[in-house]
């Protein structure tokens, strides 16, 4: 298994990485684990919601349950990239990148892989209705097969980053075959070592070996996949055995898990930052000092203990403190006086201030996060109401910017390894994941820069400006640095916490013994 070390040791080997423009690697083994007849069922902790659309986050969930394949890996505990259905890329132009489709790969229905059905796959990622935040037009403006075995993508700017975008699972590949009127079949259609056979919605996927595999052989004979949107109950099912995996255990399962000699806890770092967000397009948080306020009215540290039982760190800015990018301050002390000194230099009475927290319920310390910011905004005089429900029902509110204040949990290295892809999508004017509405030519142009410059250093040195900025100026009240967490069955070997949440189900897992 793993040893507990911070992935962000890896982000910080992205950037690096990027110094490389071209890579090229040797084919896959077809070796690897013996094979076998063992079953592993997995709790997983989302449902699919969007028919599998691969826009959306069922993409990481056909990637978790070892179906959906992408041209290339990222490797977290390298900072670098690795081959996939891709063997090797390089940039041809200041604007263009030719990759490489590896030879002898077939899809599960029999299809055969080739540059015109992945150019195919992507062309329809790029022009779906509402396209991943790590492949849209404003990232990649074309994408065509060359020959039998190329695949070009171009981006409409000089963009070091095109590798690390095709590593984000919603750029994975699925067979012609897959893509329906209003929905994405992936039975017979993924790549992975695993193939689906059936799908009860809103319920399990089952899935077999995929015999004719092209990478290690896999050494599981089937896959249950149950989806269990309660976080309490998926740690129930481990320690009874209805399960053998369960992904995303909240904190307040810990101590019943860590004490039973059935099963293993396994926590890692990872890159991911519990946040107040708030709508900065209307008041009162259109003016900074409130903001700062309700910053400074918070207690980070008593979050991290009363609600994460201290299995999280409080935050300063969006990174991780292991993280090249993060400021190196102390994570900030409540001070209510100062904040009520804010509220009042900014001329606004808090007893007059009725706020609404949105929270939802697939993150499970959310309704005690929640209290807790309550509480604390209350001594500052502010009245919170707070509406708990599922993310789905809440998401419309906070991309129309119909809400006040809203918790979020955001993966910074889940769009793409790499910063740029969150700071972009979250912090810029016509950003697609900009929940805050928050629009600053100042924060656009530092942006823009960040994601034009050659050099690893000069890059980090303006994603540090950003984190700074955005902390300074409150733009979201960053809350604490979360870890993954996921309980197996003792008689599980080979698992492994993947902290960008694309794999759980590897062809090197067992049950058993």
């Amino acid at each position: 298994m793993r040893k507990n070390k911070a992935v962000l040791l890896g982000a910080a080997g992205a950037t690096l990485a990027l110094t490389i423009s071209a890579c090229s690697f040797s084919g896959g083994n077809g070796n690897g684990a013996a094979t076998g007849s063992a079953n592993a069922i997995i709790d997983m902790q989302f449902t699919p919601r969007a028919n599998f659309a691969l826009e959306t986050d069922d993409a990481f969930i056909l990637s978790q349950i070892g179906c959906l394949e992408t041209l290339v890996r990222y490797d977290e505990g390298t900072g670098k990239l690795q081959p996939s259905l891709a063997t090797a890329w390089k940039q041809t132009t200041p604007t263009t990148w030719d990759f490489t489709i590896r030879d002898g790969v077939t899809f599960q229905n029999g299809t055969r892989l080739t540059a015109a059905n992945v150019a195919g796959a992507l062309s329809r990622a790029l022009h779906v209705e509402t396209p991943a935040r790590s492949f849209k037009p404003s990232v990649v403006s074309d994408v065509k097969a060359l020959d039998s075995s190329t695949v070009r993508v171009t981006s409409p700017a000089p963009n070091a980053l095109i590798p690390f975008n095709l590593a984000s699972v919603n750029t994975g590949i699925l067979a012609p075959e897959a893509f329906k009127a209003n929905s994405v079949d992936p039975i017979g259609a993924c790549t992975g070592p695993f193939k689906p056979t059936a799908y009860t919605p809103g319920q399990s996927m089952k899935l077999v070996r995929n015999d004719q595999y092209w990478g290690t052989k896999p050494a599981l004979g089937s896959v249950e996949a149950k989806f269990v949107p309660d976080g309490a109950t998926r740690a129930t099912q481990v320690r009874t055995g209805e399960a053998d995996i369960a992904l995303g255990i909240p904190a307040s399962s810990l101590a019943d898990l860590k004490g039973d000699k059935n099963v293993v806890v396994t926590q890692t770092g990872a890159p991911k930052t519990n946040g107040l967000y708030l709508n900065t397009s209307k008041a009162p948080f259109n003016n900074p000092d409130v903001r700062r306020a309700i910053q400074l009215a918070i207690d980070t540290s008593a979050i991290s203990s009363q609600v994460y039982d201290d299995t999280a760190q409080p935050a300063i800015g969006p990174f991780a403190p292991n993280e090249p990018w993060s400021p190196k301050d102390p994570a900030a002390k409540q001070n209510l006086d100062q904040a009520k000194a804010l509220l009042k230099s900014a001329g606004v009475d808090p007893g007059k201030l009725s706020l609404e927290l949105l929270g939802y319920t697939e993150h499970p310390e959310f309704p005690d996060l929640a209290t807790v910011i309550q509480s604390d905004l209350a001594k500052i005089g502010v009245t919170v109401k707070v509406r708990i429900a599922n993310y789905a029902a809440i998401e419309p509110n906070l991309l129309s910017g119909q809400y006040d204040m809203a918790l979020l949990s955001r993966n910074h290295l889940i769009d793409i390894p790499d910063p740029l892809g969150f700071l972009a999508s979250d912090y810029t004017c016509k950003g697609s994941f900009n929940i805050s509405h928050y629009c600053s030519p100042e924060m656009d142009k530092l942006i823009a820069d960040a994601g034009s410059k050659p050099d690893v250093q000069d890059r980090d040195a303006i994603y540090a400006r950003i984190a700074r900025k955005l902390q300074d100026d409150a733009v979201t009240v960053f809350l604490v640095h979360e870890q993954s967490t996921a309980v197996v069955r003792a008689n599980v070997k080979n698992f492994t916490i993947d902290p960008l949440a694309r794999d759980a189900i590897t062809p090197t897992l067992t049950v058993g013994g």
